[in-house]
């Protein structure tokens, strides 16, 4: 498929660009657990040629699609190609199932400083269109861009097509880090960080491993009364459903390391400007969330939930710098502090979409508690065989799905939690925020009475 903006432009990466490449540095050489792919679907009488020409106006909106990354004397630069080719592939789906096709798209490895970033696979029924298959390198987009991505194809393919303007390009978003407000922002996020990393319980930023590779267990949670739980806290109190579980994991993670608060690591997304709001690329940061748990606490679960939104409010609007001048901080401090860095907790909301984040509609609180109670012997708890190995954590949980049914992912080196792990967590995660849901009376003390 061939696409030509008439466009060449290179410049340094932003922020958020320098930290995915500093982890496919440390990747293995072809690793491939950073590829993401999506699927998009065809509307009915769509023919392959009106497809093939939302591909290309999709490709030449957004710059990310046709980027070449590279290493330079001069540090990591981005390249945008002016014209080229993007791989098309076109298989009747008659005999195989979509997730073979899918699979099969993203495994292969990008050479990012000499191939684009994009393949794309049109998947045919009878002849017709009927599905879209994006796989892309995680140096072009992240989830949220891709979750821009999908929808701007998705009004792309529309008869006659949607097109709004495509959002601020990643060397404008260069324009704007590089800039007096940009770098006023930057320093007061860094200062933030340094602040609190002078204090923060040594457990949660300092590695387990004395020099070995990460040794982690896995686990997993699939709960509906999680999710009623967490859906129903969060109604009750008028928080973000997120943050009721970013409270109950900062109580727990406390808990089982004998520390009274918890650091978490938080991965944004960082579009806070109206300019950056559309950006496509990869564009997430982290975010420094703290909270403390006074002991003995008689604070209300409503009181802790409104600490929580106000820290996640406070952390995000200090996640916008350079992770390398972070890193640079973070050594400093650990010589300071006499300890080994890089052994972090972090939490990652891979709900990549307004729709994936929108609550479902409260239930009345009698619903509520009968619904929770029917729903506790439907959990699942999994051990997954995963290879992926977060950068720099002791303990990585993903919230992945919150809507009928809770979806949680945890990996924790070895040890970190006792010896039940990441299952035992995410079980007396769940057993938490039920408790929440159902006594109105529950403490942060009670709460931990499990």
């Amino acid at each position: 498929m061939h696409f030509h903006t008439g466009r060449t432009a290179e410049g340094p990466l932003i922020w958020a660009q320098t930290a995915i490449w500093d982890v496919f540095r440390w990747l293995p050489a072809d690793d491939t657990t950073l590829n993401l792919l999506v699927q998009c679907p065809v509307p009915a009488g769509r023919s392959l040629s009106d497809v093939t020409l939302a591909l290309q106006r999709l490709v030449e909106r957004h710059d990310a699609l046709h980027t070449l990354f590279v290493d330079t004397p001069d540090g990591p630069r981005q390249r945008v190609v002016g014209e080229g080719d993007i791989p098309l592939q076109v298989h009747d789906i008659s005999d195989l199932h979509l997730n073979d096709f899918g699979e099969a798209l993203r495994r292969p490895w990008f050479d990012i400083g000499a191939d684009l970033p994009l393949r794309v696979a049109v998947l045919t029924q009878d002849g017709l269109p009927v599905t879209v298959l994006l796989a892309a390198s995680h140096m072009a987009v992240d989830g949220w861009s891709f979750a821009i991505v999908r929808g701007d194809l998705l009004n792309l393919l529309q008869d006659p097509p949607i097109v709004v303007e495509p959002g601020q390009q990643p060397l404008q978003r260069v324009e704007y880090e590089t800039s007096p407000i940009g770098l006023r922002r930057e320093a007061k996020a860094l200062s933030y960080w340094s602040k609190h990393l002078a204090g923060v319980p040594t457990c949660m930023i300092e590695s387990t491993r004395d020099g070995r590779p990460p040794n982690l267990d896995w686990g997993q949670i699939q709960s509906p009364a999680l999710a009623l739980a967490t859906n129903g806290l969060a109604s009750r109190h008028g928080v973000p459903p997120a943050t009721v579980l970013l409270a109950a994991v900062t109580l727990l993670l406390a808990s089982h390391t004998g520390e009274d608060e918890a650091f978490l690591r938080l991965i944004v997304s960082t579009r806070f400007r109206p300019a950056s709001r559309g950006l496509v690329g990869a564009f997430n940061e982290n975010a420094l969330f703290r909270l403390e748990f006074p002991q003995p606490s008689s604070e209300s679960v409503g009181d802790l939930l409104h600490r929580a939104s106000d820290a996640a409010l406070l952390a995000y609007a200090h996640c916008e710098y350079d992770p390398r001048k972070l890193d640079t901080i973070f050594a400093q401090i650990a010589v300071q502090r006499a300890i080994t860095p890089d052994g972090y907790c972090f939490f990652n909301d891979t709900r990549y979409s307004v729709q994936e984040q929108t609550p479902p509609p409260p239930l009345p609180e009698a619903v509520l508690t009968l619904a929770i109670t029917d729903a506790l012997p439907a959990t699942k708890l999994l051990a997954p065989v995963i290879d992926r190995l977060p950068k720099g954590a002791n303990f990585f949980l993903f919230l992945t799905d919150l809507s009928d049914t809770a979806e949680l992912m945890l990996c924790s080196e070895r040890g970190f939690l006792g010896e039940r792990g990441p299952l035992g967590f995410l079980d007396g995660l769940e057993r938490l925020v039920v408790k929440a849901a159902l006594d109105p009376r529950a403490t942060t003390g009670t709460l931990l009475e499990l």
